[in-house]
């Protein structure tokens, strides 16, 4: 139980480096002239210190703490432990970025937090092994997920750059499942230190290893670089908790679909699926205010 405590801890921790990190990174943004922003965006954030800071605290930081959580906890959890960042979120937003939240945008923001503790509470770990990849039907569940989650973000990325109107909203929505793809990897990519330090890895082991590895560096350097696009094109009280919105519906694809585990509790099924209804009504309404935003954006 205190085991399962402190991989709770890290994973709240991974959280706020998160979200915190992300907040900096809008501000570098927001500081930017209109025209140097709107031309070459990332040539002109590698030369900003607040971005830089804001970069090394959301992908070290953050990524060190979800790791630890991982090896604790595994994959069903951790997104939505991280979303107990959105605390963070709220609080930067208004006090750093100087972004008024009106009251239903707080009201979506306690329904995030709530999900939280509703995730939290149904208890679904996974422990990392690698002997899931002997089966051929969980490689085939695992690989099959990967590539349809690589579809959509690439797909939701581009469609939201070609656009004019509301591009934040699919450039949100489809830079969170780089993040997807990350979470369901890291797991079985922790599992294969172990075995590799202590020089009895398998082929399968190494197999694992070099995908986690591609996977970690790839999608993490590509995911962060496409996000920046979502957050020059919104606000980041509004944008944040729409591309948290794949990270929080994966797990329970990531744990009865893929893992195709049992339910560790009767109620553990209950408390994900409230959760998950409630990040989709708080998505709708922070959805909803960011093409109000966008809308009046247009008519100034």
């Amino acid at each position: 139980m205190v085991s399962y405590a402190i991989g709770i801890l890290f994973g709240i921790l991974a959280g706020c480096s998160n979200f915190f990190g992300q907040i900096l990174q809008k501000k570098a943004i927001n500081d930017l002239p209109a025209e140097q922003a709107s031309n070459n965006l990332m040539k002109q954030l590698i030369h900003s210190r607040t971005w830089i800071l804001g970069f090394i605290i959301m992908s070290v930081g953050s990524a060190v703490f979800m790791f630890l959580a991982q090896l604790v906890v595994g994959a069903a959890l951790i997104p939505g432990l991280m979303a107990s960042g959105f605390i963070v979120l709220a609080i930067g937003s208004s006090m750093i970025l100087k972004e008024k939240l009106t009251t239903k945008e707080f009201l979506a923001i306690f329904m995030l937090v709530l999900a939280v503790v509703l995730i939290s509470g149904s208890q679904l770990a996974i422990e990392a092994d690698i002997s899931y990849f002997e089966s051929s039907q969980f490689n085939l569940r695992i690989g099959t997920s990967s590539f349809v989650c690589l579809v959509l973000w690439l797909s939701l990325f581009y469609y939201g750059k070609r656009i004019q109107k509301f591009k934040s909203i699919p450039l949100a929505i489809g830079t969170g499942f780089p993040f997807v793809i990350n979470n369901l990897w890291m797991g079985p990519f922790a599992a294969t230190f172990s075995p590799i330090f202590e020089s009895s890895a398998t082929i399968i082991i190494w197999v694992v290893f070099g995908i986690g590895l591609v996977v970690t560096i790839v999608v993490n350097v590509l995911g962060i670089s496409h996000y920046q696009y979502a957050l020059e094109a919104g606000n980041a009280s509004l944008v944040v908790p729409l591309q948290q919105l794949p990270q929080q519906i994966a797990p329970i694809l990531i744990y009865y679909f893929i893992y195709q585990l049992n339910s560790p509790t009767n109620y553990s099924f209950i408390l994900l699926v409230v959760g998950i209804i409630l990040i989709l009504i708080a998505g709708a309404i922070l959805a909803n205010r960011q093409i109000a935003l966008e809308s009046e954006s247009l008519q100034s």
